[in-house]
């Protein structure tokens, strides 16, 4: 794997400074996750107040800004002050519902509508009934029932103890008319109906004489009167509004008390520093609510003991009268108790503090821990972690891959392996699992169940690095065995799950391998439908549950057929690649058996067969190209002395008219001879793919222009007109601006050396849009030919094949296969069509796009 070999017990040849680097990073690593766990820690620790509420836990996010005041003056005390009025608001309202003289009073008298109607005031009619405070509470506590019962219209009136029934039948018809009060459904929502109906159709309604199902609310409890709830109502919806009192009231109730017990026990003066006294008249009688020592305000005045506590607040929504030395602001109390309307009139006087020689360990004990370890510079430890898991995650990747990398005697690389990388893959992670998640589950369990005063202790966040310290070691040793497994490739070698499926598999494959058609095929399909049959019926006979064993057999057939289709379809696949082109592609034969193998062995020999041929083409090819090349390379030194010689003759003054005219002729030949010869070298060149393009950004149109002013001089000899029609002023290829260029001057030199004189030259340019090519530029040159094009289109662009065939123009045969095969190399089309004496060449290709282009220049 990757050039490593398992070295497992071989002797190494160690290098102690790598493996001692090694060392030292991993012990690096496991520094830097406890120190970012310490980190996080202490920020979430410093930063954040964990607090303990009546109703349960909450946390204070505190600011870099609040550590300059006593705590006394912080935000965070203020909060926690706030918090403790809205509780004394509510727990007051609530023990005045449950007390009676500052003491619980289960006797005492509720009327359930009044305490139903309680935020919004009793309406003009009304039912009510008074319960015993405890049997309401009682009642809510243990649940409501209702009872059905089968009602006659009489039975229903006597229920009630009303005339809210009335009926007659009339005989003369045998109708049944009146009216009846009565709820049809089990919530008993529906009031008052009115109907006539006949005597049939109440019989078919179960129904007849007034018969009706009606539910009725069980009186676990009687009134103070000693009633039961029917007896206060005349009328079905004055009971279900009666009955929905009750229930209502009784739930409330229960809530209510365990609230109350809750406050009383938290806000004790013996488990709380704050401090209330509050004091309202109500009919003529004064009512208190402290938790204050019985006394203590009368011998030095209340004012006097609430301003001697520290912190304090006075409020008298009466004389408007409102005084405090905290951040509260008047607004928020009145706020507060004005939620609580029903239980606090205006003739009432309100005093809360907090006695700030904390005698009591509460939630203003916790605030202060957590003020006094507020750390200022979280920030600089979130990056501090940040740094640390960062650095930890790098070393992670590095020493994954340095992991188990040693070098032998020879010094070749290898895998080294463990003694704890041989056991069990299964166990090994097995374990792993269970040593981890044990100790995570168990840790949680035990830190989630801590009071939350000890999360400001030292030796909490040293707990919390060494539980990190802990399961990092257990995740790291089993993750670098395995990976160390991986790469000595024993991951699965060393599973029991392999050895036991590889001894089953050896056995079945020689079978296969040395059978004939008979055993590979019909006795394997025989045990097959023999074994399925065997343990469908033993599972019929309750014997042996075998639907298990049978699906599992099944889907092992299954894997069996699926195996050889998937090697039939990789051979299948060389032969595909070996077609394409790709004549060095080698079936894999690894794992193939059977006819499998002998196949993919023949395929592997045609290839190799075919590879040879075409190699040998190939350089017989580069041989010829070789020899062209040479040949014309030999030509070109004594041509280019003849050009240089012929020029220095002509700039002699000959007179003689008949010298002049033959150096005229010897000049335009070897220029042609020099055309011809670089022609030649080209085309050869291409042919053999012996090219290098250089890629680059190339507006076609402008391209064009350029070409056409090139040979506007030329064109004017013959009197030819171009016509440049182009979409757009820009269309963008991808090309070499030297081929290109060379393209479209062997057009142009085509068009001037055969079109006819005085004619038209068409050049049009458009985008035009494909299935498979997406958007391609296409360039079309049109032109009438001097000579009759007696020709077929494809052989124009074949080497030495000119379309004047009489050969009466200059040309060497080459421009068309040249211009056709540098375009072919640069991702374009080259097509020739003729229609009659009009020759038109259609270029194509792929538009280079504007987003494209800025991608390729980033």
């Amino acid at each position: 794997m990757c050039g490593y070999t398992c070295a497992g017990r071989k002797k190494m040849k160690r290098k102690p400074l790598k493996k001692i680097t090694n060392r030292w990073l991993h012990l690096l690593q496991h520094i830097l996750i406890v120190v970012a766990a310490v980190a996080v820690l202490i920020v979430f620790t410093g930063s954040s107040v964990m607090l303990k509420g009546v109703d349960g836990n909450y946390s204070y996010r505190m600011d870099a800004g609040e550590k300059g005041r006593e705590y006394e003056d912080s935000l965070l005390f203020n909060y926690i002050f706030g918090r403790g009025i809205s509780d004394v608001a509510r727990m007051t309202a609530v023990r005045s519902q449950m007390e009676t003289d500052g003491h619980f009073d289960g006797s005492k008298e509720i009327d359930v509508a009044a305490y139903f109607y309680r935020y919004e005031g009793l309406p003009d009619q009304y039912v009510t009934a008074k319960y015993r405070l405890e049997d309401l509470i009682k009642w809510g506590q243990y649940g409501f029932e209702y009872k059905e019962y089968h009602f006659t219209m009489e039975e229903a009136e006597e229920f009630l103890g009303g005339s809210s029934i009335y009926t007659w039948i009339d005989n003369s018809t045998g109708e049944l008319k009146g009216g009846i009060v009565t709820p049809f459904n089990s919530q008993m929502e529906e009031y008052a109906r009115e109907y006539s109906v006949s005597a049939n159709e109440l019989e078919q309604n179960g129904r007849y004489r007034g018969d009706a199902r009606i539910s009725v609310l069980a009186n676990r409890y009687q009134t103070v009167e000693g009633k039961n709830i029917e007896e206060y109502t005349a009328v079905w919806e004055d009971y279900t509004d009666l009955c929905r009192y009750v229930m209502d009231t009784a739930r409330d109730l229960a809530s209510n008390y365990e609230e109350y017990l809750r406050y009383k026990e938290y806000y004790d003066i013996n488990s709380s520093n704050l401090r209330y006294y509050i004091e309202k008249r109500v009919g003529g009688r004064q009512e208190v609510y402290t938790n204050l020592r019985s006394g203590s305000w009368r011998e030095n005045g209340i004012r006097e003991v609430f301003e001697g506590y520290g912190r304090y607040l006075y409020f008298n929504p009466g004389d408007m009268t409102y005084d405090t030395d905290t951040l509260i602001q008047e607004q928020t109390v009145r706020h507060v108790f004005n939620a609580f309307e029903y239980a606090y009139p205006e003739t009432m006087s309100v005093w809360i503090g907090v006695d700030t020689t904390f005698p009591a360990e509460d939630v203003y004990v916790q605030g202060y821990e957590g003020y006094s370890g507020y750390v200022p510079c979280y920030r600089q430890l979130v990056g501090l972690a940040g740094i640390c898991i960062g650095l930890y995650l790098i070393l992670f990747v590095y020493l994954t891959i340095q992991e188990g990398r040693e070098t032998d005697e020879e010094g070749k690389p290898v895998i080294r392996l463990k003694p704890i990388d041989h056991i069990p893959t299964e166990i090994t992670v097995l374990g792993a699992i269970l040593l981890v998640g044990g100790s995570i589950v168990a840790l949680v369990y035990v830190f989630s169940s801590m009071s939350y005063e000890y999360y400001y202790r030292l030796w909490f966040k040293v707990a919390g690095g060494a539980v990190v310290l802990i399961c990092e070691l257990l995740f790291t040793g089993m993750y670098y065995s395995l990976v160390r497994r991986l790469k000595g490739n024993s991951l699965w070698r060393d599973s029991l799950t392999c050895r036991a499926i590889e001894m089953g598999r050896n056995a079945a494959w020689r079978v296969y391998d040395n059978g004939d058609l008979l055993i590979k095929t019909w006795i394997p399909y025989g045990g097959f439908m023999a074994l399925n049959l065997i343990l469908i019926l033993l599972h019929w006979r309750g014997v042996f549950p075998g639907g298990i064993p049978a699906a599992a057999m099944d889907l092992a057939v299954g894997m069996l057929i699926y195996r050889n289709a998937r090697d039939r379809q990789r051979i299948v696949k060389g032969i595909e690649k070996i077609r394409e082109g790709d004549l060095q592609y080698k079936v894999d034969e690894t794992n193939l058996h059977g006819d499998n193998i002998v196949l993919a062995r023949a395929v592997n020999s045609i290839g190799e067969g075919i590879r040879i041929a075409v190699e040998t083409s190939m350089k017989d090819e580069r041989l010829k190209t070789d020899l062209i090349t040479n040949v014309s390379h030999d030509i070109k030194t004594p041509l280019t002395s003849i050009i240089n010689y012929v020029d220095l003759v002509k700039r002699e003054n000959i007179e003689n008219e008949k010298v002049r005219g033959y150096v005229e002729v010897l000049d335009a030949k070897s220029q042609r001879l020099k055309q011809l010869t670089d022609d030649l070298v080209e085309a050869s060149k291409i042919s053999s793919g012996n090219i290098s393009l250089q890629w680059e950004r190339i507006n076609l149109v402008e391209l064009i222009n350029q070409t056409l002013g090139e040979f506007s001089e030329k064109f004017g000899q013959k009197s030819l007109k171009p016509i440049f029609n182009a979409a757009d002023d820009r269309m963008y290829i991808e090309a070499d601006s030297r081929r290109i260029w060379r393209v479209a001057e062997n057009l142009f030199n085509n068009i001037f050396k055969y079109a006819l004189e005085g004619t038209r030259v068409y050049l049009d340019m458009k985008r035009v849009s494909g299935r498979e090519d997406g958007e391609s530029v296409q360039l079309s040159i049109k032109n009438i030919s001097a000579q009759p094009l007696n020709i077929d289109a494809e052989e124009l662009t074949e080497r030495f094949i000119r379309g004047d065939l009489a050969r009466s123009t200059e040309g060497s045969g080459l421009g068309l296969s040249i211009a056709k095969n540098l375009t072919e190399a640069q991702k374009g089309r080259f097509e020739i069509r003729l229609d009659g004496d009009l020759f038109k060449v259609i270029l194509t290709f792929p538009i280079l796009e504007e987003q494209s282009m800025q991608n390729k220049g980033e």
